[in-house]
C-alpha cells in the first residue's frame, strides 16, 4: 500500500464497514505496518474523534490489514 492508494475498510469496526477512503500517510511501527486514510463524510468521527491525542484532521489511523486496495495509484 502506498499513498494515493484508493482503499476499503475490511476490519471490524461497524462505524468504518465498507467505507471507500485514500492513502495519504504510511509508517512502519514494530510488527505493524499502518496509514493515515481519509474517508469522505467521516471527519471528526470514528479514530479522528477529539480525545486520546486525537487532532480531528479528517485522517484516520488504520491498519493494513483492515485495509483492501481498491485502485492503486500510478
Amino acid at each position: 500500500m502506498k499513498v494515493g492508494d484508493l482503499v476499503k475498510f475490511v476490519g471490524v469496526a461497524k462505524f468504518y464497514k465498507e467505507r471507500i477512503g485514500a492513502i495519504v500517510e504510511t509508517w512502519d511501527a514494530v510488527g505493524c505496518h499502518s496509514a493515515h486514510v481519509y474517508f469522505p463524510g467521516a471527519e471528526g468521527q470514528g479514530r479522528d474523534k477529539s480525545g486520546l491525542g486525537q487532532v480531528n484532521n479528517g485522517l484516520h489511523s488504520m491498519a493494513y490489514d483492515e485495509l483492501e486496495v481498491v485502485s492503486e495509484s500510478r
